[in-house]
């Protein structure tokens, strides 16, 4: 296969029309291939068909239930979800729910150590699992503490039920005991409501039902999110006269709609006819991608179509394969960036808003792409960022089956163009990441510390990356590759999320090995949920960048004023002895000080989380002088502080 240089191919911006010719949209929906006459009764369900429904359940089953409590009722919701677990902090305000739960075998309340890194876990879970992730907390500071967690996860659209508890209703007004009404202390309902999808607070046990039932159909729902009740602890003990509850997983779940035909003709014909397609990967594409992966490969393969994702994204496609170009946004692949650069006629969106980490940082290469197509469950997502020619609001499973089939009976344009775009693809090299600075005494360069880990990424792994510098180290250098999971949180940025999320994923996938990257300032933030870990005896392995500074801001604003050097003592943490930090919460505590070290140390330290259940941390002595490939970000923000 020859390949060619990708300098001397034209400019996007001036070929646009000769990459891909001036055709009406409504041409293509409605154009008919010769060889499929019979196209849209192939892919569109006929009158009669079984309604494909969630799980192995083929119906949706409730059963009527009197006398039952507001706890048990919400216990029995989450028994139908067949949540095994909830996260939370106990306190007076949830004392019924706290009893009830000791009374169900079948679900553990898990205590954490901070209300935030609850919500953390029942994020983690959710992700790891695929169920809705729940966390419980007291009224006043255990609902403010538990906030950042649940707006975290709303912003990256995972299922999570909040529910935080409340003085009883006879002491509204009396300024009680962390009230949290209208009235008096903070309005947990309203906070909440700047920061979910839906905060309800329960006046009485009989309207109970229904409000549960829509926070749990807005949790599970298109997009996804977080839902928030707050219970007054009279109300949680009252009884409900006659209420239905669900015998099936998914009862409440929305079920997204399928890509019209006409819509799916259109996508396939612009991208069978481009000269440099795009298809670029979301987070929501995550479930299609699960259940479609091998159709997606085999239609990239058949047409040539390299495939980028996003941050959040990575991994869902294996970035080992010929046609991946890897991360496309923030910290991404030069590979990628190249790619983007030197013009891509059709860019297929699936499953992203298109935010600032997708488009490293809403770069101009992006707006120089001719056509888009953009897909979502989302309609408010399609079009925030670039004008698209074509929006289809569809499940995006549906889309890739739909173009599979359509490639498989009409096939590509021709030979020599899926041979062109696969040597424009082979042609990309990937440069190595520089070192910024000579190899510090024990401290190993950061890129070097990534590399290893990247050699020991299984199938059975799956990797919780916090916020900082680790996000971009591991988004440049990570090669992911399903089964192999990676999670972002990227949409609130939170620091600290790794060192819950690790916790309630590795509870919920206990096979699985669980993996958290983080910083030492999210270390110091959120790191005693090790704790946590430790005393539900769950073997996870928490890797720690230790640099002794909050790296991200310090390197950030070095790019704005070169007038403070990078050992100010402005942005240090004070050199705390993380080790023993760790070893207190029950960790068994490792130390990397020089290249090579993990790589020989990993497979002894998974072997030990699985085998002991004892939590596992890795202190790594990074060089604080290494630049994280953050630059687009980095110079946004020196731009937007001139």
């Amino acid at each position: 296969m020859s390949t060619s240089s990708l300098a001397e191919l034209p400019s996007i911006s001036s070929t646009a029309s000769a990459l891909t010719p001036e055709v009406s949209l409504e041409a293509l929906r409605h154009e008919t291939p010769a060889a499929t006459p019979n196209r849209v009764n192939a892919l569109q369900a006929r009158p009669g068909d079984p309604i494909p429904m969630y799980g192995d359940a083929n119906a949706r089953g409730f059963k009527t239930v009197e006398e039952l409590s507001v706890t048990d009722c919400v216990i029995a919701h989450l028994e139908a979800e067949e949540v095994d677990a909830v996260f939370g902090v106990p306190g007076g305000n949830i004392a019924p729910f706290q009893q009830a739960l000791r009374k169900h075998d079948s679900m553990r309340f898990i205590i954490a150590s901070h209300e935030a890194g609850a919500a953390f876990m029942a994020d983690g879970y959710a992700r790891a699992t695929g169920k809705l992730g729940v966390c419980m907390v007291t009224a006043g500071p255990g609902a403010t503490n538990a906030l950042t967690g649940v707006a975290s996860a709303h912003l990256d659209g995972v299922p999570l039920l909040a529910i935080s508890g409340n003085v009883p209703t006879d002491r509204f007004g009396l300024m009680a005991l962390q009230e949290s009404s209208s009235t008096h202390g903070v309005n947990t309902v309203e906070m909440f409501r700047q920061a979910c999808a839906s905060s309800v607070g329960i006046v009485d046990a009989q309207s109970f039902p229904r409000l549960l039932a829509r926070s749990l159909r807005t949790a599970q729902g298109l997009p996804g999110g977080a839902a928030h009740l707050s219970i007054p602890s009279n109300i949680a003990r009252q009884p409900i006269h006659r209420v239905s509850v669900p015998t099936t997983r998914g009862a409440f779940r929305a079920r997204p709609p399928s890509a019209p035909f006409e819509d799916l003709r259109a996508a396939f014909s612009l991208l069978r006819t481009a000269r440099r397609p795009l298809i670029f990967l979301g987070s929501g594409a995550r479930e299609a991608m699960g259940e479609h992966g091998d159709v997606f490969n085999a239609f990239i393969t058949q047409h040539g179509i390299p495939v980028a994702t996003s941050v959040r994204a990575k991994g869902l496609f294996s970035e080992r394969e010929a046609l991946s170009l890897g991360v496309l946004g923030l910290a991404g692949s030069k590979r990628s960036e190249t790619y983007l650069r030197d013009g891509v006629d059709v860019l297929l969106v699936l499953g992203s808003r298109l935010g600032e980490w997708a488009t490293r940082s809403f770069h101009k290469y992006f707006q120089a792409v001719h056509h888009v197509i953009q897909v979502d469950v989302n309609p408010a997502n399609i079009g925030q960022f670039l004008p698209v020619r074509l929006p289809i609001v569809a499940d995006v499973g549906s889309v890739v089956t739909g173009l599979a089939e359509l490639g498989q009976m009409i096939g590509p344009s021709s030979g020599a163009r899926v041979k062109e775009r696969w040597s424009q693809v082979v042609a990309l090299k990937e440069p190595a990441l520089p070192t910024r600075a000579p190899q510090a005494e024990n401290a190993v360069k950061p890129q070097h510390l990534i590399a290893e880990l990247d050699k020991h990424l299984g199938p059975d792994m799956d990797l919780y990356i916090d916020m900082g510098n680790c996000s971009a180290w591991t988004a440049h250098l990570l090669h992911v590759t399903p089964p192999a999971r990676i999670f972002y949180p990227c949409g609130l940025s939170s620091m600290g999320w790794s060192c819950g999320a690790v916790v309630g994923g590795k509870l919920g996938r206990p096979e699985r090995s669980a993996v958290a990257v983080t910083g030492d300032g999210a270390f110091l933030m959120n790191g005693v949920e090790v704790l946590t870990a430790s005393r539900y005896r769950l073997g996870t392995v928490t890797l720690v960048l230790n640099d002794n500074y909050l790296g991200t801001v310090n390197h950030g604003e070095h790019v704005q004023d070169r007038a403070y050097p990078l050992e100010d003592e402005f942005y240090s943490l004070g050199n705390p002895d993380l080790e023993r930090f760790a070893e207190s919460l029950g960790a068994r505590v490792h130390s990397v000080k020089a290249a090579g070290q993990l790589d020989a140390l990993l497979p002894e330290v998974l072997r030990l989380a699985d085998e002991t259940g004892q939590p596992q941390v890795i202190i790594a002595h990074i060089d604080y002088r290494e630049v994280p490939p953050y630059g687009e970000r980095f110079a946004a923000v020196a731009s937007d502080a001139k």
